[in-house]
């Protein structure tokens, strides 16, 4: 992907290498960048091949907490917002590896997170960049149409609010409207962003790394001492002389100037859950999600499903995969065909009983409409249609640069997937009607 921003920011690209390099930072095949769809990690000129270390990071220069044991910080901060977190007095419940991390952020914003930290903490992420449903105003929480996400937002903002009230001072950058961010919430969003796994009960922010963007199937993994990537099915730990760094490693070839992508969750989230830790849906969906057709308007409950309707839904399910699979961006669309056949099935129950027959072409139909009845009225209930949000969409994402509205496009893209979730749901039943 061309760097189309570097009028904007020419020096970003050679600030962060320079600022890596005298840290101990090798940029074997990867190069930090800023393009019109943000920052991330791109493959040098010379490209990349599978298993090749593309980026190691000293472990010094990361901020790790091991949970209920300690941390460990770069020695040259002070860290005093983090050192009144974990006194006697501060609030257990606000001791937790996150909300040490977050302690962290903000001193390494404020200046006293020492000299490597002042300077890396203006890559971090303004607060108007996230989306995480605690950082956003009332207005905002409406507009996720998700009463359950936006009831988590509200309870994690007290909670916020609760455990860490000397950081409830506004960030500046973080108004929208009369709605401010309190530092503490800000740093806590960009901790859920970034933080990765770094060993047992081990978390850490590491620089450098948490610029790659994510994909669901992603092109590098990365490896510590404790965490292993995998190549083509093979656990590859670092070696002992590399104990000391984080390694983020190719897992497909690219070639020069391809973005490096990491998976962030494997899969393992919902896109609502996805949502509230990342602050964005997953772009496919995940194949977790799934639609309720077991609450519906005519009483709910599981239909029957007769064995020739299971199979022909299996049929759908491999053909809807088999045209995804050849489409661009088919990767992505296979979590929510996934999720679809998955929504269906779960409608059908378990497969005992009466539902179990053969069945006849009268009761299967029937099952088909009960499904697409019910598929139709949740439709009817959104706020917004797919075609409404994804227009908006589109708007937003053919702006550049600060231009761009990055919150309200990733709240829309959340909406769009859950509709498009209910298109697809609909699209298998009417295959099952012409089965």
């Amino acid at each position: 992907m061309e760097d189309d921003d570097t009028s904007r920011r020419p020096a970003l690209e050679p600030w962060l290498r320079d600022l890596g390099e005298s840290s101990g930072v090798a940029f074997a095949r990867a190069s930090p960048r800023e393009s019109e769809h943000g920052r991330g990690l791109f493959a040098t000129s010379d490209g990349v091949d599978i298993g090749d270390v593309v980026l190691s990071v000293p472990k010094k220069l990361a901020l790790v907490v091991q949970a209920d044991r300690g941390l460990a910080l770069p020695s040259d901060g002070s860290w005093p917002r983090v050192r009144a977190g974990v006194a006697a007095a501060a609030p257990d419940a606000g001791k937790t590896w996150e909300f040490v991390l977050a302690r962290a952020i903000v001193d390494a914003v404020a200046g006293d997170g020492g000299a490597f930290w002042t300077q890396y903490a203006g890559v971090l992420p303004p607060p108007e960049k996230l989306a995480h449903p605690f950082l956003l105003s009332d207005a905002e929480l409406a507009s996720l149409q998700d009463d359950d996400l936006a009831a988590e937002g509200l309870n994690d903002a007290m909670r916020i609010a609760a455990l860490m009230p000397d950081l409830m001072d506004a960030i500046e950058g973080g108004e929208r409207g009369e709605h401010e961010t309190a530092v503490g919430a800000w740093a806590l969003a960009v901790v859920r962003s970034r933080a990765m796994l770094a060993g047992l009960n081990t978390y850490a922010v590491v620089p450098f790394l948490d610029l790659a963007n994510h994909a669901t199937i992603p092109s590098v993994d990365y490896r510590c001492e404790g965490v292993e990537t995998r190549t083509n099915g093979i656990g590859i730990a670092p070696q002992e002389k590399d104990a000391t760094t984080f390694e983020l490693v190719a897992l497909k070839p690219r070639k020069a100037d391809e973005e490096l992508r990491l998976a962030y969750t494997r899969g393992q989230l919902t896109s609502a859950a996805h949502f509230a830790q990342y602050g964005f849906a997953p772009p496919g969906g995940s194949p977790l999600d799934r639609i309720d057709l077991i609450g519906g308007d005519d009483g709910g409950g599981v239909v029957r499903a007769s064995a020739r309707l299971r199979a022909a839904l299996k049929r759908a399910t491999k053909a809807a995969l088999t045209r995804c699979a050849g489409e661009e961006g088919g990767g992505e669309k296979h979590a929510g065909w996934v999720a679809a056949a998955a929504s269906v099935s779960a409608a059908f129950g378990s497969g005992d009983g009466d539902g179990d027959g053969d069945g006849d072409g009268d009761g299967d139909a029937a099952t088909v409409e009960t499904l697409l009845a019910r598929v139709g009225a949740i439709e009817s209930g959104y706020a917004t249609t797919l075609e409404d949000d994804e227009r908006a969409l589109d708007e937003i994402n053919e702006a550049v640069g600060d231009a761009r509205d990055e919150r309200a496009g990733n709240i829309l893209g959340l909406r769009a997937g859950k509709k498009r979730l209910a298109r697809r749901v609909a699209e298998l039943l009417r295959e099952l009607r012409e089965a």
